[in-house]
């Protein structure tokens, strides 16, 4: 038997596939860029670009064998055990992402699978969103991806904040506050923070930001009204979720920051 050549193999290869690995390896030479900018300025974002580079092409390509299959899904138990595990995972990456910060994925988990889920299941519940896996994974994916922001964003507040105002929390606990009381503050600027990037979005429909979601449905032939109001759906279903879940998630990470003597465990900072 004669042994393939790398040309036998690429020849093999689907037009369509060629193209694309073709623009994904220029799309490397502009990561490349992004990595030797990072290093210069000393942004030290560059281990995790290139690890969410690998990670995310493998993750996005085995996601994408199975799309087929997942939007034909038409149980809306086996929908909902997709929905939680990629809750799990998002969750998962939430922690890693913070690794400096204790606790996260214990106070992430609960808040996310609580949040995302609770939306999803009412949407599908009033009939905001047709139970099949066409609609319900996608949007249940965004829902998700959004949670898992705020989540991020709120967590990463309340630890840094807690470390730069450390002496005025601990001022406020002497007087009487309690905990909550003590980082209410932090917890609303948290929130509010974590909310601007897709209020700016949200605000700019149409005009500056054309989301994914909407141009996929368009271009697979859905109405272009449909596809527009399908698409504010999802925008209230994110905000709605992104509350719920930075409420949940403030309360439970308030129990990693203080001991049950209510005193402030999270170390000063440059500690």
């Amino acid at each position: 038997m004669q042994d393939l050549t790398f040309i036998d193999i690429w020849a093999s290869i689907p037009g369509d596939i060629q193209t694309a690995m073709g623009r994904y390896a220029v799309a490397l030479v502009l990561l490349a860029a992004l990595l030797i900018i990072t290093k210069w300025q000393n942004i030290r974002v560059g281990k995790k670009l290139l690890i969410g580079t690998v990670r995310g092409t493998i993750q996005i390509i085995l996601m994408g064998l199975i799309l087929v299959y997942i939007f034909n899904l038409s149980d809306l138990l086996i929908m909902f055990v997709v929905l939680t595990f990629m809750g799990i995972f998002a969750a998962y990456t939430t922690a890693a992402n913070l690794e400096k910060i204790p606790g996260v994925f214990k106070a992430t988990l609960p808040a996310i699978l609580a949040g995302s889920l609770s939306v999803m299941a009412a949407s599908v519940l009033f009939g905001v969103v047709e139970p099949i896996g066409e609609y319900v994974i996608p949007m249940g994916g965004m829902v998700i991806g959004n949670s898992m922001t705020i989540a991020s964003l709120v967590i990463d507040r309340m630890w840094s904040n807690a470390q730069k105002q450390r002496s005025l929390i601990e001022t406020a606990l002497s007087l009487g506050a309690s905990p909550f009381q003590a980082v209410e503050l932090t917890i609303r600027e948290s929130l509010e923070s974590g909310l601007l990037p897709n209020l700016n979005r949200y605000a700019s429909l149409g005009i500056v930001s054309i989301p994914g979601f909407m141009s996929g449905m368009i271009i697979g032939g859905v109405n272009p009204i449909v596809a527009a109001l399908l698409q504010v759906v999802v925008f209230i279903m994110i905000f709605l979720a992104s509350v719920i879940v930075g409420l949940i998630i403030s309360r439970i990470f308030l129990n990693q920051m203080f001991n049950d003597r209510l005193q402030l465990t999270v170390p000063p900072q440059g500690s």
